[in-house]
């Protein structure tokens, strides 16, 4: 992807500045063009309202027509507060968020397959991905010379309403672009018809 900095920049005090300006950017980009979507609340977490911004791989900002819930707010992206929480299963808990509000989440795309949207992979051992396969969450893994794809369900890592995995011969660390044809290919497979496998724990 191409490098969002400015091609030459003065010092840190400049590079600092055109963060700060790209934020805004973005902010007012998603605030124009994407409604937010309301997350949580999840006990005694508020809820919260948060814009996506997708970037594709020129750096450009599209609209996301459907966000998959991997990439929305999440319990995750909230902190307990270990001063107040000696027992960290007990009824009395506090929490609190990090961060800025509103929160604009930038997600690098990778190309544009039909009724597919993906995350451009990362990672490196293993590689992963998501995304959406024909509205559903579809979560990508590769590790040790084997890939899956999990697709649908409550917990598309572990309890996916489909899964596929198969060995791949492909000896050095997978490609962006062999990652996005081994997503296309479990597409396939899924709107064959194809019974899904049981789920490797």
């Amino acid at each position: 992807m191409a490098s969002n900095l400015p091609t030459t920049y003065l010092d840190y005090a400049d590079a600092f500045k055109f963060g700060i300006q790209r934020t805004a950017d973005d902010i007012a980009w998603a605030t124009s063009n994407v409604v937010p979507v309301t997350e949580g609340p999840w006990g005694d977490i508020p809820s919260v309202q948060i814009y996506y911004v997708g970037v594709n791989t020129a750096g450009e900002r599209i609209r996301l027509p459907q966000i998959p819930s991997f990439w929305r707010y999440e319990p995750s992206g909230v902190q307990l507060a270990n001063s107040d929480d000696p027992d960290p299963n007990g009824p009395h808990r506090t929490y609190y968020i990090y961060g800025p509000r509103p929160c604009v989440v930038r997600i690098e795309l990778g190309p544009s397959m039909p009724g597919i949207l993906v995350e451009r992979p990362n990672g490196g051992h293993p590689v992963q991905s998501t995304g959406l396969i024909d509205g559903k969450d579809f979560y990508f893994r590769e590790s040790d010379g084997f890939w899956s794809l999990s697709v649908g369900g409550t917990d598309v890592v572990d309890q996916p309403d489909w899964y596929y995995e198969e060995e791949h011969d492909t000896p050095d660390e997978l490609s962006e672009e062999a990652v996005y044809s081994l997503i296309a290919k479990g597409a396939a497979l899924l709107r064959s018809g194809m019974p899904t496998m049981a789920v490797e724990q």
